[in-house]
């Protein structure tokens, strides 16, 4: 046990090594279920990082000993399921159906690698696509008043729909810097400059879940249903 922990700490190489280590014992002691050891295999570094490649295959081969029947033993819907509830926790409630309407999968199937690694993808950048969205509320909420002028929230919502609908037609350079311009200050800017002009009346505010159910229906519309 003591050597697999060391391998993880290589592996990860986590900033706080002491930190790491006390959550690791605390989260095998306390939650023995097979979902939450595949969940704190996820947890261990950032997507972004290449050690978390090898965290996806050893949740799933933790996940893939349950048995979809009699005969057949793997990953099933339920427990792909509960995994994707479990990540997504902190998510609103609106948020959390309409990503399970594109990754879900019913109870008795079986969930192939790839259908589980796209889906514990789109679950964790999305999570940080919702910290985002909501830091950029933040600095619309001028007041820090919890509520943030309409027009501006919309002006700034459609500048990111723009810089996610860039990609439609797939990723390379062109869109990839046409997205970047789209949510540039300079380009933002001017959005937002022109849409506080003095001319145009107020339509009222934005809450913070407000717009980010809003940014969060952009970001779906690039997520392909995965089974």
């Amino acid at each position: 046990m003591v050597k697999a922990v060391l391998a993880k700490v290589i592996e990860n190489r986590p900033e706080d090594a002491v930190a790491f280590l006390a959550d690791y014992f605390e989260n095998f002691g306390d939650k023995p279920n097979k979902i939450s050891q595949a969940h704190q295999q996820l947890v261990l570094t950032h997507h972004s990082r290449p050690a978390f490649e090898g965290n996806v295959r050893a949740a799933y081969d933790i996940l893939s000993q349950f048995r979809v029947s009699k005969s057949l033993q793997g990953l099933n819907g339920v427990a792909y399921t509960e995994l994707l509830q479990l990540i997504c926790s902190g998510f609103p409630e609106d948020v959390k159906e309409k990503l399970m309407k594109k990754i879900g999968c019913r109870d008795n199937e079986v969930v192939p690698f790839n259908v589980f690694r796209a889906a514990i993808f789109t679950c964790f950048v999305l999570q940080d696509y919702i910290k985002q969205a909501e830091q950029l509320f933040h600095a619309l909420d001028i007041q820090k008043t919890g509520t943030a002028d309409k027009v501006l929230c919309e002006t700034t919502l459609n500048q990111l729909f723009l810089a996610v609908s860039s990609s439609e037609h797939g990723i390379d350079t062109k869109t990839v810097l046409d997205a970047a311009y789209s949510l540039g200050p300079d380009r933002l800017y001017l959005a937002l400059n022109k849409a506080v002009s003095p001319t145009r009346g107020s339509r009222g505010t934005t809450t913070c879940d407000e717009f980010v159910i809003s940014a969060v229906d952009s970001f779906l519309l690039k997520v392909c249903p995965l089974t």
